[in-house]
């Protein structure tokens, strides 16, 4: 159960910030004592996640641009110089990503895993979220409603009146961009062409669609959400890399006996879950 969920059931609502960062500071405290006695495992490889930030558990390895026991750009070439990793753990990571970044990552990440070893990824769905817009399997909505929720705490009307349109909000759950002053931003389109493109293209086709409406600018700027996938674009770019027995998961079980004192399922109402070993 994640942490906020702990909080809203157990504290009243004027103490929980003081529980967060009475929580926080303790994960902090227990990783620095772990790293002090014991360093972190080779076999546990841990993308994106930066030490004593994003409270990955202390025996991962961790990769990421800054804070982290293995320093690399996702982006650029690099190596990670390890050869018998068992599990690899990528979450919400790759949406950040160019495709040819993420078919790198994959590729070097089955370059350093022993035979058997297992990656888990989790990203958002594209899928999950679209169909659900389009109310392929649950007229609720209720995927479309979280969306609006969490966008519409971000303000983004405040820069711009028109991004109280219920589409932009949508939008800006599959790309988005920040702006000089730290806002978190989607680019603009109107109602109709938004509605004319997830009406006549697949979602693989809206999905690059929305992908293109970056501007070159926002995508050197900034690095929020930059891609798309699904399980389908997933599968395909996995297999590419050399693993096999790719398989969707449900978001707090796992197929191939994966670690899971990493995972995390608080985002699993915008999420794949999807596993893959090297055989």
């Amino acid at each position: 159960m994640p942490l906020t969920s702990v909080v809203k059931r157990m504290v009243p609502q004027k103490w929980r910030p003081f529980a967060i960062s009475v929580y926080l500071r303790g994960h902090a405290l227990y990783f620095s004592l772990y790293r002090h006695f014991f360093r972190p495992s080779r076999k546990y490889l841990a993308v994106a996640e930066q030490n004593y930030i994003t409270c990955a558990p202390p025996e991962w390895t961790s990769v990421s641009l800054e804070s982290a026991d293995i320093i690399v750009d996702l982006e650029t070439d690099y190596d990670f110089n390890l050869s018998d990793v068992r599990f690899a753990y990528s979450g919400h990571t790759i949406e950040h990503l160019s495709n040819d970044a993420v078919r790198r990552l994959f590729r070097k990440l089955f370059k350093s895993m022993r035979q058997g070893g297992v990656l888990r990824v989790e990203c958002p769905d594209l899928d999950l979220l679209l169909d659900d817009y389009k109310c392929v399997h649950d007229r609720e909505r209720k995927v479309t409603k979280q969306m609006l929720q969490v966008m519409g705490n971000l303000h983004m009307e405040k820069v711009d009146p028109r991004y109280a349109q219920e589409h932009l909000k949508v939008l800006a759950g599959i790309v988005s961009y920040s702006d000089r002053e730290s806002n978190m931003l989607t680019p603009l389109c109107s109602a109709e062409e938004f509605n004319e493109k997830i009406t006549t293209l697949s979602n693989e086709g809206f999905g690059d669609w929305a992908v293109s409406l970056l501007t070159a600018e926002q995508l050197r700027e900034s690095h929020l959400h930059r891609n798309w996938f699904n399980f389908g674009k997933l599968k395909r770019f996995l297999t590419e890399a050399g693993f096999s027995g790719v398989v969707k998961c449900e978001p707090a079980h796992t197929h191939h006996g994966f670690r899971m004192n990493i995972n995390r399922t608080h985002r699993q109402w915008c999420s794949v879950y999807v596993e893959a070993i090297k055989s």
